[in-house]
């Protein structure tokens, strides 16, 4: 690669040039020859960066005839925002890299960033922030998993192993002094994975990464908060699912100063239904998804301004009023303090809500219209379902997590699409939903014929929130079963992959994929199984996994050798192997043949 400058401003445009070579492979009798010339191109680019011309695009296919031809793609873009490196680097796989998200490093390229602004910002954060500390995921004796090395890793070496999801690492960290502090996990995912924080054994919170694209070489960083203790504290990051996380390190920052601490609020009633007020709670949380109780309210509502003190020493980036077991929030409005001074921040609630009495009057400074929850039709509820608080300004640093409600529908049913619609209700952020443990789409509602357990997450881009509490969606009692049949539409090497294909009883339109090849594992190897875009590593045959859809797909099985970390590292290159590359990384399993294939369709 190479820039037109090496220094460039914020909002200033430049372009970078990725030249392509067809070097001469004629002597590589390994090689083979069908892939001659063909291969993609992804550039991974730095924070802050945004393309806006040129003739690259993510993960550009290339294709060169013959040895010595080039080609060149120019990627134009600028700077948004300063960033924290402006690192470009190059990947090069082969035309299925994109599924697979496994790729080779080529290099890279920095540019200069020069912005006045940021750099004082950054002073000042670096003032803010006394307290720094770096823990290398290798080095802690308290973990799981294989360490393994890359080039590219901050200390030469990472803590996981690909299509592992549940490899954790104890991180022991030492704070001068109690408070929220900001943690930077890096890591490499070739799939988003989902993990749980917890410190010296408390509640999980649930943090969702987003994918950084490879295995190896390209990682990611992503910051969270935590409360910590003074003195050492054990924070856990655990895999839960998603994909695997390989991580690499943490980095733990901030000021040991803690949030404001609430202990009055003031609220006016509406005009009716006084004895409801009586139960509600005032609550608060660290991390958008426990909610602690600070005081309930023993008395009924007057309809005018009504004033509660109560002692609180804990600080919470979050405070709410929850209705009592027969309200439906009826409030004209309520505010937050500590002290004599009123909290500020952005304000939520649960949910739905009566139309024209959303839980945002309760917050909008006036007292002339109340907030009443639904209490008529589907998603009618009351209780302390019905909330409505502040993420506290200056102090909040994690997403609300949502509740989930059916607001359509009773049950399920593929066959004849008979639909639930589920709603995520007080969230801060953008919702992700799951289904099972897999990703089933996104948006506050979504609408589905799958029965299954489902949960959802909220994220702004800074932060994001615990997995929600589950909610079951029943199937109806007279559904029939999809009239759709498996069908394998090409195998090769039967004797190494054979494939069964059985209907998921646990869920309707969805399959199961078994292997009944009957190919030994050679000692020192393991399974790899590609399944879709997912790989996966096994000691024994492929047995219930889950194919969630009737579209047609593919199986490819190949034994590795156990701890590969990517299918790169072998066949070795024209120049040779060395330290990285392995030529009996793949085992040859019948004569000919170093794995099976086998495609399948329903109809």
């Amino acid at each position: 690669m190479s820039a037109d400058r090496s220094v460039v401003k914020v909002g200033e445009e430049f372009s970078i040039d990725v030249h392509c070579t067809l070097r001469d492979f004629s002597g590589l009798r390994l090689f083979p020859v069908s892939l001659d010339g063909e291969f993609v191109l992804k550039v991974v680019f730095p924070e802050g960066f945004v393309q806006t011309a040129g003739n690259y695009d993510h993960a550009v296919p290339v294709k060169l005839l013959r040895p010595g031809d080039k080609a060149v793609y120019r990627l134009t873009g600028k700077f948004v925002s300063r960033p924290p490196s402006g690192k470009f680097m190059l990947l090069r796989g082969t035309k299925h890299s994109a599924e697979t998200g496994r790729y080779l490093y080529r290099g890279e390229l920095a540019i200069a960033v020069d912005d006045p602004e940021a750099t004082e910002k950054s002073l000042r954060q670096m003032a803010a922030n006394a307290f720094s500390q770096c823990l290398e995921a290798e080095s802690m004796s308290g973990a799981n998993g294989p360490v393994t090395s890359d080039p590219n890793a901050s200390n030469g070496q990472t803590r996981g192993a690909e299509n592992q999801y549940n490899h954790f690492v104890d991180y022991t960290v030492n704070v001068p002094a109690a408070g929220l502090y900001q943690v930077t996990l890096r890591y490499y995912s070739s799939v988003a994975p989902v993990v749980n924080v917890t410190v010296n054994g408390g509640n999980a919170q649930s943090v969702s990464l987003p994918n950084s694209g490879s295995w190896n070489i390209a990682y990611t960083d992503y910051t969270f908060a935590v409360n910590l203790n003074a003195g050492a504290s054990t924070l856990k990051i655990a895999g839960t699912g998603g994909g695997s996380c390989r991580q690499d390190k943490i980095c733990v920052t901030g000021d040991p100063q803690s949030c404001t601490v609430m202990n009055k609020v003031r609220l006016q009633w509406r005009a009716a239904d006084f004895n409801r007020l009586n139960g509600a709670k005032i609550q608060g949380s660290n991390d958008g998804n426990t909610w602690t109780d600070i005081y309930t309210i023993g008395v009924n509502a007057t309809g005018s301004w009504q004033e509660f003190t109560f002692p609180n020493a804990t600080p919470y980036q979050h405070v709410r009023y929850a209705a009592s077991p027969i309200g439906y929030g009826e409030l004209r409005e309520i505010e937050f303090f500590a002290g004599a001074t009123k909290l500020s921040g952005t304000a939520f609630g649960s949910d739905p809500n009566v139309a024209g009495m959303g839980w945002q009057y309760a917050m909008d400074g006036a007292v002339n219209i109340s907030w009443h929850g639904q209490y008529t039709g589907i998603g009618a509820h009351a209780g302390p379902s019905n909330f409505v608080g502040l993420s506290i300004t200056g102090c909040a640093v994690t997403c609300i997590t949502p509740t989930i409600v059916q607001t359509a529908g009773t049950n399920v049913c593929p066959a004849t699409n008979q639909q639930v619609t589920l709603t995520a209700s007080g969230y801060s952020g953008n919702v992700s939903w799951v289904l099972n443990g897999s990703s089933a789409g996104s948006g506050t509602s979504i609408t589905t014929v799958n029965a299954g357990t489902y949960t959802a997450s909220s994220s702004n881009g800074t932060c994001t929130s615990g997995q929600a509490k589950t909610f079951a969606v029943a199937q109806a009692a007279n559904c029939t079963p999809s009239s759709l049949v498996p069908k394998i539409s090409s195998s090769g090497f039967p004797e190494v992959l054979t494939l069964s294909i059985a209907p998921d009883p646990a869920n309707p339109g969805g399959w199961l994929l078994s292997d009944v090849g009957t190919v030994s594992l050679p000692a020192g190897y393991e399974w790899s199984y590609f399944i879709g875009s997912k790989w996966m590593r096994t000691s024994a045959n492929l047995t219930n996994e889950p194919w969630q859809s009737s579209v047609p797909g593919r199986v490819v099985k190949m034994a590795t050798k156990i701890g590969l970390d990517t299918l790169n590292r072998w066949p070795c290159p024209q120049e040779g192997c060395s330290y990285y590359y392995q030529n009996d990384a793949v085992a040859q399993l019948v004569p000919g043949a170093r794995g099976g294939l086998t495609t399948f369709i329903f109809n």
